[in-house]
């Protein structure tokens, strides 16, 4: 998308709103949406990088707040608006709500100039005209009160959909709804592992410190390191040179929960992109083998690149869909891990636009295809063997009633308290059952729901 000669719409404005059209109107995901968007741009200032990220992150998060501010100074239905223009108003809106370094002027200008450049001067005047006059008034915007409505006013102000608000403060309270919804609304940190086979946790923060850069080791989940103000973090030399992996700390404690040891054999089902087959293989000591599993071709490929630069040599990778019979030479496992695909209610905070997408039925639909998952992949689990189940939501549906249901069909499996054996650090994680159970408002980690499961003898 090139701008006509002498437009003076920025870079980095125009490429966030590509981002969002192909967010929005092709399904894609933010996240990788973005970093494509910034690998075709590599001239691009730190700092319009930055603010491309901030843009796109923050429309998807506040959509539902940025709409209800619009529609008090739009005289057309937002409904009515074509989408270009729409996605041009929130980005704008954005700006202006909540990005006090963002001159007011700017963020008006600049959306007009893209409209504009868009749909030409008619639509440039009616997007002048909104943020003009949201611009005029955004600090006595007549905000919804809780009194009349509380779903209805906390879904405004937080931006997330009624259903999901009612579900939260039906099953944890107000006060614990509301910290999710905060804590869902702020940017993640940034967790690495450091990699056991090169270097300990604690000498990866050392070199890291040594070159300015903030890194910081939790006792909770032994290897994870949380950065900051990290830029492009594939150019730094410790990446480069195969040092770490990205990774959620909570994911490092489902790894930690299957508790692999040298020599086993290890299945890890939905393996890609890799990050829990590499933190396996370290606990491992890159000694035994793993088959690591995808249903889907090219994300193997992604295994493969990660293994390679933090030098495993363990693992075997396949593309093979799990609701079908495993092949007979694979044999059976000591451990097997099941990253369940799910709802990702808690990851929101990494993928807004989930929000937007996901419906009530879902988690319904979902938890179907992870029984049948688990129904799989657990025949493939050795007598005296273990099954971890994980994933990265913190519904009932998917997680806790998932897992005694299953159990209560399958006595062949028990459920396997971790606690049994030595105290571990990351045993603080655990819930009363000995099941994971990990919050971004509590822990400041991703919400994973996981549990181990024992084959009887």
């Amino acid at each position: 998308m090139k701008p006509p000669k002498g437009n003076k719409v920025a870079t980095s404005r125009r490429l966030a709103l590509e981002i969002l059209r192909r967010v929005e109107a092709e399904g894609a995901f933010a996240t990788l949406s973005i970093n494509h968007s910034l690998r075709r741009n590599p001239g691009l200032s730190p700092q319009d990088r930055a603010l491309v990220t901030e843009l796109v992150y923050g429309t998807l998060r506040w959509r539902r707040r940025l709409d209800y501010a619009l529609k008090a100074y739009s005289h057309r239905p937002l409904d009515k608006i074509e989408p270009v223009l729409l996605r041009i108003l929130r980005i704008s809106a954005y700006q202006l709500l909540f990005l006090d370094r963002v001159p007011v002027w700017a963020a008006a200008d600049q959306g007009t100039e893209l409209a504009v450049m868009m749909r030409g001067r008619r639509a440039g005047g009616f997007v002048n005209g909104v943020l003009r006059s949201l611009a005029r008034h955004r600090e006595q915007i007549d905000w919804p009160a809780s009194d009349s409505d509380q779903v209805r006013a906390l879904a405004v102000m937080h931006s997330f959909p009624n259903w999901m608000v009612e579900w939260w403060l039906n099953t944890f309270g107000k006060e614990k709804a509301v910290n999710l919804m905060e804590a869902c609304n702020k940017p993640p940190p940034l967790w690495v592992r450091a990699n056991s086979l090169r270097i300990t946790s604690e000498g990866l923060c050392s070199m890291l410190a040594a070159t300015a850069h903030e890194a910081q080791e939790i006792k909770e989940v032994p290897g994870a390191v949380k950065l900051r103000g990290i830029g492009d973090i594939s150019k730094l030399a410790a990446h480069q040179a195969g040092l770490f992996h990205v990774q959620d700390a909570a994911a490092q404690a489902v790894c930690h929960l299957l508790d692999p040891r040298p020599g086993d054999k290890v299945l890890d089902a939905c393996g890609a992109p890799g990050g829990k087959t590499a933190t396996i293989a370290q606990l491992m000591q890159d000694q035994g083998e793993i088959v690591s599993v995808d249903i889907h071709p090219a994300r193997v490929v992604l295994v493969k690149q990660l293994l390679n630069r933090l030098g495993i040599s363990c693992v075997q990778r396949h593309a093979h869909d799990l609701n079908e019979s495993a092949p007979a030479d694979w044999g059976s496992f000591d451990r097997v891990l099941l990253d369940a695909p799910c709802s990702s209610i808690g990851v929101l905070r990494r993928h807004p636009e989930s929000k937007w997408r996901l419906a009530p039925n879902d988690l319904q639909r979902l938890s179907q295809i992870q029984r049948e998952l688990l129904d799989n992949v657990s025949k493939m689990v050795k007598p005296g063997g273990s099954l971890v189940y994980s994933v990265c939501t913190f519904s009932q549906e998917e997680g806790s009633d998932l897992i005694k249901t299953w159990l209560g069909n399958h006595p062949e499996f028990e459920l396997s308290d971790p606690r049994e054996g030595k105290r571990q650090p990351w045993h603080k994680l655990l819930d009363r059952e000995g099941m994971l159970a990990t919050w971004p408002d509590k822990h400041d980690m991703d919400a994973f729901f996981a549990a181990r499961v024992a084959r009887k003898t």
